[in-house]
């Protein structure tokens, strides 16, 4: 190793310990309260996704009808992007959704919550059976 690398190395090496002794002070739980509305309508093609489905009682496959749906964008989402219910024959849709990862949260009669994982691509219909 020739005389210029090995000052180069320790004027390196003294940059990062001065570095590492500053005090950084960082917000680890950073708050973001911005909201977004996209839109995915074109008068040419329409991009928006939809998820649809039925509600059944386990895997009984006995049709539930009532059933409140909870849909979230993400996969660990705070706030429900919208809500639903199936109707009398356990049917339930939820349209004109931008593409993307979603997740959908139903309780049971114990108060359990299921979730359901959904990945929509633009103009998809994506059907998704629900098991309470």
């Amino acid at each position: 190793m020739d005389q210029d690398s090995i000052a180069l190395e320790r004027e390196s090496l003294q940059y990062n310990s001065q570095d590492l002794d500053q005090e950084q002070n960082m917000d680890v739980k950073p708050v973001q309260n911005n909201t977004v509305q996209v839109t995915i309508n074109h008068e040419d093609r329409d991009l928006s996704a939809k998820i649809t489905g039925v509600t059944y009682m386990g895997k009984s496959k006995l049709i539930l009808g009532g059933i409140d749906l909870l849909l979230f964008f993400g996969y660990d989402g705070n706030t429900p992007v919208a809500r639903t219910k199936s109707d009398e024959n356990g049917n339930y849709s939820i349209e004109n959704l931008p593409p993307g990862f979603y997740n959908i949260r139903v309780k049971n009669e114990y108060g359990d919550i299921r979730m359901y994982y959904v990945k929509l691509l633009p103009g998809e219909e994506a059907c998704q059976c629900i098991f309470v």
